[in-house]
């Protein structure tokens, strides 16, 4: 969460610098150093920030240094911003920013199918999400083909949903990832067994097989890309 981020929603809303500041507890001097850059927005007052302006999840802070999301975990998560097909509800209280969602479920040796599906739902529906933070770590922990493959789905996604924005940003984040492509074979699974393995790389998409993945997923198979 940065400052203009701040000013864009506060002027949103139509409050004014003072109207913040006394909400927050703070000075409007201290809200003008916020939106200006002169301060970083601390983690202590992003969650407030969110609540009475309406933010966007991306905005919130992301945490590289989480553990993977176990299934239950990553269900819940997704639920926070918004999937439909898992149970809960949307809550501010328990959302987290997209992106570190993202790299806690492909963190996970195995990410169940449902999880993968939900991914190309988030990436589509956060398409604005920072993907320069998203794609640093991701290499770091050499899950690159992994997202590419989802970000290529999701950019089809986009596409057949008429959603130009959302596409644009996911091709370009496409594009970005398949510079640091993997030759060496991958899987959403790392339990599968030999005979799995010689299965789906026979029966795996053009796509999956560019991404060295081992999955018959195609967007056709994905719920929300109608």
């Amino acid at each position: 969460m940065n400052g203009s981020q701040v000013r864009t929603a506060r002027t949103a809303r139509r409050w004014t610098q003072a109207a913040l500041a006394t909400r927050l507890g703070v000075s409007q001097g201290y809200v003008c150093l916020l939106e200006r850059g002169a301060r970083p927005v601390p983690a202590t007052l992003a969650a407030t920030l969110d609540r009475l302006l309406d933010m966007a999840p991306s905005t919130l802070p992301a945490c590289a240094d989480t553990t993977a999301y176990n299934a239950g975990a990553a269900a819940r998560a997704l639920a926070a911003l918004g999937y439909a097909r898992f149970p809960g509800r949307p809550s501010r209280r328990g959302r987290r920013n997209p992106a570190e969602v993202v790299l806690r479920c492909l963190r996970a040796p195995d990410v169940e199918a449902r999880v993968v599906e939900a991914l190309v739902w988030l990436l589509v529906a956060h398409a604005d999400l920072d993907w320069t933070w998203l794609a640093r770590h991701v290499k770091a922990d050499d899950l690159q083909n992994r997202l590419g493959f989802l970000v290529s789905l999701a950019a089809q996604t986009a596409e057949r949903q008429g959603d130009a924005a959302a596409a644009a940003r996911l091709v370009a984040a496409r594009v970005a990832l398949d510079r640091s492509r993997l030759v060496g074979e991958g899987a959403f699974r790392a339990s599968m067994s030999e005979a799995e393995r010689r299965w789906l790389r026979q029966h795996r998409s053009p796509e999956a097989a560019h991404w060295n993945l081992l999955t018959n997923l195609t967007v056709a198979d994905v719920p929300d890309a109608a």
